[in-house]
């Protein structure tokens, strides 16, 4: 029976590309057809027919021009692989695997984990299920990829025994992909030998590859594809039929000259095009900015809207792209991104292709590009962290950040915010070059900004004027870009006017033809053509197709919402990699936190009582001891809600120092679970911590850096009881009290606590502080601590100038605040410090700080790290010799400083 056979209800058509010749189109077409699918040809110029009656399209990537309504009829666009699997497996395999999209770039991965904690496992098969990836839990032959901490379990063995070709990796290669959202190089995971992990892993990244970057290097057109007059009009199309029964409208923004004009009309010929000159007659709208009548016009009528360098591109390679697929493929904005106009950026560690493109990159977002980096530069874009500029850009207190943070502001049309680690993070041992150019434009984004069909005509276009033909000279298209000095409110909403009021264009005819663009004269049409005509302004189910299909019933461009819908049976994979990718520590840190819905910023409440408390000190090690979240406010016992995390929170707090959940997430996350519904929200980030859960004083990094925000500091049996009895305990009666502790390190708890309320977190306003890159506990540690504290963290590596000199007393300072009463007042003002370790390294460095300090008439100090451990946790200022370094009290430095 039909009904029986492996392809039955498939109707397909195949599109021609890189990787499916015309032998394997074939191939394909006879595995698909034997089996019972039905094959549709495309019509003579190489576009779909009838895209409602397929079920799948199979091709290598997702740039043909049918492609968003495929996904608005949910037709299953998917590679060549997918009919080879589902052939080898007799059953019609999950289309999501083998979808074409680059976002779901673990499409190719399947994955198995070996011997690892639960945790960690299921955060790895949420992100891969999520990200278009399968999931298995025994070792075939179709695993593409095994997790594990080593070579020491069966499956690992088995790898190597039976050479299998796939690839054991450390969990490190997901958590890094999911930290970037793009699919990098597992060479430096992968085991036996993992290159992450080795000694000598501080030296340069070498550049790899950048496939993402074909044809679009620069918005700005350079010379035109070479144009040959072909023998007949037959032989011209099969040599170039891109454009075939297309129309083509160049924008007068473009200035071209008439010898340009010309070739470009060939082209376009050649191509099987033809030129117009009406907007609402086009299929192509090509121009440089993102402004001017037919611009909104074309882009609300959902044409092809795309710059002359995307044109080029096209004609090269004889093969249709989506423009909106590169960023530079696309309209440019007249005056860059809003934000980018004060912004001054450098590279370091990228070369070539990948160089030349996010230098223009950075000029069409508006940014200042410099190609050496000075103290006034205000961003370091970097593919890694190993060079000269990336050692001065801490010193000199420069934003250091990935490419992706250029990319997506450009891509969103907003400058996006650095506190995203997303741009801040940086794999080790790999060089982030190799992942530029896959970002694409936000259209949505575009859109709203752009062209959005609200109220009001088009700025600049005055009643009855008339607009300039496409080709006429050096006519500059009206300038409704977002303009310096106009608010971003008013400048989009200068994009989003109505075109039902704008004003007629002129007729072609009015004009004296004599320009080598005007469309050949049988084309030419004797007609005036209201601009926002009802074609023009009718929603996607009001328009008809050539070839009689009706689009589907929808508002605007819904190619997104059907694919989001078409995933939803994974609807729960994708929460929960959400959570899992949002979470402090990402896979390989800790397990799921199932339990914690998103919260609005909880307001940190004054509670009365300070603590007694108890305490010790986990020597002067500032490693993190698995922390946990939450937030706070003083209430009276609660009952639990059990059942429903709506609970307002009342605390965010933060655990350190216990135990409890080490090793066992499912344990951690029911916990977890049971306090939020207390109104108890866990945090791991100190800065949001309003309660802190410790069994005694610790000199970790979280414990010190929670103090500045002056928190409830509970003992651990606050926690033991609230999940013993499920009522929110009394905060008074587990006040942590620690009186030896409080003795050996010289302080009060409940005295700090009420200086950090008094400094509101900027004891250290105005103060930069230097660190040593070898000091004990690393850089971020101490930068952690600063910053919580209203300071500025610098690395001081010997650079001169970078000690700007003494500090403007409190009279004389408007941001000045009462915590100039415990930060030291006039005795400091003149006080540079450098906090540093006693290797020979850091030692040599001593006498070069005191130097420059002098310089700028300071007085150069160079401490231990105790010393801003006591004023973190004293939240006071106080000096004390005990405190100071200096090279007579090194042990053999004398003979270190002749080595």
């Amino acid at each position: 029976m039909d009904e029986d056979r492996l392809f039955h209800g498939v109707s397909f058509t195949i599109l021609p590309g890189t990787t499916i010749t015309p032998e394997r189109e074939e191939w394909y077409m006879h595995l698909l057809t034997k089996d019972g699918a039905t094959f549709i040809p495309r019509r003579d110029d190489g576009s779909i027919n009838n895209i409602a009656g397929h079920t799948h399209i199979i091709t290598d990537d997702i740039d043909f021009p049918e492609y968003g309504r495929a996904l608005e009829y949910n037709v299953h666009v998917v590679r060549p692989s997918w009919v080879i699997s589902s052939h080898e497996k007799g059953r019609q395999t999950q289309p999501r695997q083998h979808s074409p999209d680059p976002s779901m770039f673990f499409r190719e991965v399947i994955v198995s984990c070996a011997d690892l904690p639960e945790g960690d496992k299921d955060a790895i098969i949420a992100g891969t299920l999520a990200l278009g990836g399968l999931y298995s839990a025994p070792l075939t032959k179709l695993v593409t990829h095994v997790v594990s901490m080593d070579m020491h379990n069966d499956k690992c063995r088995t790898v190597e025994a039976k050479q299998l070709a796939c690839k054991i990796v450390l969990p490190h290669w997901f958590d890094d992909c999911l930290k970037l959202g793009k699919l990098i190089n597992e060479g430096p995971y992968l085991l036996p030998d993992p290159e992450i992990l080795r000694a000598t892993s501080d030296e340069p990244v070498r550049a790899r590859s950048t496939p993402g970057l074909d044809g679009a290097l620069s918005a700005v057109a350079g010379a035109p594809p070479a144009y040959n007059p072909p023998i007949s009009p037959s032989d011209s199309r099969k040599q170039l039929a891109v454009f075939k029964d297309k129309k083509v409208l160049f924008s007068k923004d473009l200035n071209i000259n008439d010898h340009l004009a010309k070739t470009l009309r060939h082209l376009v010929s050649q191509a099987g095009g033809a030129l117009t000159t009406d907007v609402e007659e086009c299929n192509v709208y090509i121009g440089h900015y993102r402004d001017g009548m037919d611009y909104v016009a074309a882009s609300r009528a959902e044409k092809t809207v795309g710059n002359l360098s995307w044109f080029y591109n096209v004609i090269n390679r004889n093969k249709w792209t989506n423009p909106l697929g590169k960023l530079l493929h696309y309209p440019v904005p007249r005056n860059g991104i809003p934000g980018f106009e004060n912004t001054r950026i450098s590279l370091s560690n990228y070369s070539g292709e990948a160089r030349i493109y996010l230098e223009n990159l950075c000029k069409e977002a508006g940014a200042e590009f410099t190609k050496t980096m000075k103290q006034d530069n205000t961003h370091l874009i970097t593919a890694h962290t190993h060079s000269e500029k990336c050692d001065a850009a801490q010193e000199w207190n420069i934003n250091i950040v990935n490419h992706l943070w250029l990319e997506e502001s450009y891509a969103k049309c907003a400058i996006q915010s650095l506190t995203n680690k997303r741009y801040t993070h940086f794999p080790p041992r790999t060089n982030l070059s190799e992942i530029v150019g896959q970002t694409t434009i936000d259209f949505k984004k575009v859109q709203k900004l752009y062209f959005a069909s609200n109220e009001k005509t088009i700025k600049d276009a005055e009643p009855g004027a008339k607009t300039p033909h496409p080709f006429r000279g050096a006519v500059k298209a009206p300038d409704t870009s977002p303009g310096k000095g106009v608010p971003q409110s008013s400048a989009a909403t200068s994009k989003a006017r109505s075109f039902a009021d704008a004003p007629e264009p002129m007729d072609v005819d009015d004009q004296e033809d004599t320009s080598e663009f005007m469309p050949a004269p049988q084309t030419a049409k004797k007609r005036k053509t209201r601009v926002g005509s009802d074609a023009a302004m009718a929603t996607p189910s009001m328009l008809r197709h050539k070839d009689g299909e009706s689009t589907p019933p929808t508002t605007g461009r819904a190619s997104k919402e059907k694919a989001l819908t078409s995933l939803h049976a994974l609807k729960d994979d994708v929460l929960l990699y959400d959570r899992e990718r949002k979470r402090k520590g990402g896979v390989v840190h800790g397990g799921r936190r199932t339990a914690e819905p998103e919260e609005a910023p909880v307001t940190k409440p004054t509670v009365k009582g300070r603590n007694k408390r108890k305490s010790d000190d986990t020597a002067d090690d500032h490693a993190e001891i698995s922390e946990t979240e939450i937030a706070g406010v003083k209430s009276k016992a609660k009952k639990a809600k059990t059942g429903t995390n709506d609970t307002e929170v009342l605390f965010t707090m933060m655990v350190t120092g216990d135990e409890r959940w080490l090793g066992n997430m499912k344990k951690e996350s029911a916990e977890t679970a049971k306090l939020r519904a207390l109104g108890i929200k866990l945090t791991a980030e100190p800065a949001e911590c309003t309660l802190l859960c410790a069994p005694r004083i610790l000199r970790t990094k979280k414990f010190i850096a929670a103090l500045a925000n002056s928190p409830s500091v509970v003992d651990i049996g606050f926690l033991d009881e609230a999940l013993s009895t499920n009522i929110l305990p009394d905060v008074d009666e587990h006040l942590l009290s620690d009186d030896e502790a409080e003795e050996r390190l010289g302080f009060r708890m409940d005295a700090a606590l009420e200086r950090g309320e008094v400094n509101a977190n900027r004891l250290l306003h105005g103060w930069t502080i230097f660190v040593t890159e070898k000091v004990s506990g690393k850089f971020d540690t101490y930068k952690e601590i600063i910053s919580i504290n209203g300071g500025t963290a610098l690395l001081y590596k010997g650079r001169t100038n970078v000690i700007a000199g003494p500090r403007i007393p409190a009279s004389e300072d408007p941001e000045a605040g009462p915590e100039t009463e415990n930060n030291g007042k006039e005795e400091e003002l003149d006080k540079v410090y450098l906090i540093s370790g006693t290797a020979n390294e850091e030692v040599k460095l001593w006498e070069k700080f005191r130097q420059e300090a002098r310089k700028k008439g300071c007085h150069g100090r160079v401490v231990k790290t105790d010393w801003l451990i006591n004023l973190a946790m004293s939240q006071k200022v106080e000096w004390d010799e005990k405190w100071e370094l200096k090279e007579e009290t090194v042990p053999g430095w004398e003979e270190g400083r002749g080595k």
